[in-house]
């Protein structure tokens, strides 16, 4: 079902519950009701509140599960004099994926009692079932993405022009982005949301016309990069663009002293504009080498590094050139160039981060267009 929406451009933040304690206890947590912000999730709340001050949000919809309703209140409180005209409304839409039998158990328990059933989620998410207290089949991440569907196909048109924010959780946040990227439900373990992140899609047309702008942004409460999600080995991508207007000043001093923090193994630019942004982001750190190759050159670089990693360890590979030919180094490295490639994505205006496992899980997209600063995530959309 599509949405028309003449000509108006709706701007859609997703913001995943901050840390919970069933999420400090590595339990699956499904649509269990009673697990609750942390400490450190409070505090990321808090920080996202502060963020959006100034964003002009209208709405904000909310899981109904009490860790993201606390989200959900504490960002409302934290928007200051606004706050009063902003609209907050539960919807079961956005709650978390059902997941009857592991609900409450750790993670490690699922992986041992369950195994054939866990390796169906994790390689096969569009044809993985359990069984409800019924005998009943419940289909938790289709079933997830049917409603999610729903939820924003009406809420578009009711909200079309406007500044919205969902609070939700991982799973219902990776599948907006999904759509926003043209990507099937079977990609759904390629995209990573954060406790407390902050991702932006801008919506001219649903479900076709829709643009990631911003995913996993934390910088307002972490100024590091998103955990990894499968495993500290593999590569690491740090892309960034040498024609991205915003990199320069505040950015570009936030850039360079995040890599003066991370381990760099090697920097690769792939024109003399992306040497010259190269220089620029490593000025903190001695003896750096900046490799140049070609656009060709380039992927059989990445190829290369991958191809020879050892099974514990984890190379940052820093990439600069222009835009356009970042977005394709990022494509081919999530294996979207096999699929319908996602041309909604936008990766000129800040730092991208691709994981590729050494293992056999699949690529996974950290983030995109963080440490952009405040002035490049607020204000009208490209």
């Amino acid at each position: 079902m599509q949405c028309e929406m003449g000509s108006s451009k709706t701007q859609l933040w997703i913001l995943r519950h901050g840390r919970s304690t069933l999420n400090d206890a590595q339990m699956f947590q499904g649509c269990e009701a009673e697990s609750e912000l942390t400490a450190d999730g409070i505090h990321s709340a808090q920080a996202a509140g502060e963020r959006l001050k100034g964003e002009g949000i209208d709405a904000i919809y909310t899981s109904p599960l009490k860790r993201a309703m606390q989200t959900a209140e504490l960002v409302k409180q934290t928007l200051g004099d606004r706050a009063g005209g902003v609209l907050l409304e539960q919807d079961a839409a956005l709650r978390e994926m059902e997941l009857p039998g592991w609900e409450g158990l750790t993670y490690a328990a699922v992986r041992e009692q369950f195994a054939e059933k866990y390796g169906q989620f994790r390689e096969n998410p569009a044809n993985f079932f359990l069984l409800d207290a019924t005998r009943g089949q419940v289909w938790p991440v289709l079933e997830m993405e049917q409603r999610v569907h729903r939820f924003l196909s009406a809420v578009l048109r009711k909200e079309a022009d406007k500044r919205i924010l969902l609070v939700t959780h991982g799973g219902p946040a990776s599948i907006v982005l999904l759509t926003a990227l043209r990507l099937q439900v079977r990609c759904f373990h390629s995209i990573q949301v954060m406790h407390g992140g902050l991702s932006r899609v801008s919506v001219e047309h649903w479900p076709d016309r829709m643009k990631v702008e911003v995913m996993n942004e934390m910088t307002y409460f972490n100024t590091g990069l998103p955990k990894l999600k499968n495993g500290k080995n593999g590569l690491r991508l740090l892309l960034v663009a040498s024609d991205a207007p915003q990199c320069e000043g505040e950015v570009e001093e936030a850039l360079a002293q995040l890599l003066e923090r991370l381990p760099i193994h090697r920097a690769l630019a792939a024109d003399q504009d992306g040497v010259t942004t190269a220089m620029r982001l490593l000025k903190y750190r001695r003896r750096s080498t900046i490799e140049t190759c070609t656009a060709t050159g380039l992927r059989g670089a990445i190829e290369r590094q991958l191809s020879r990693q050892r099974p514990d360890e984890l190379t940052n590979l820093l990439i600069t050139g222009r835009g356009e030919l970042l977005g394709d180094v990022m494509r081919r490295s999530m294996r979207w160039d096999a699929l319908e490639t996602p041309t909604s994505l936008d990766t000129c205006t800040g730092l991208c981060v691709v994981h590729l496992p050494r293992t056999t899980e699949q690529p996974v997209l950290q983030a995109v267009n963080i440490y952009r600063g405040a002035d490049g995530m607020a204000g009208g959309m490209a």
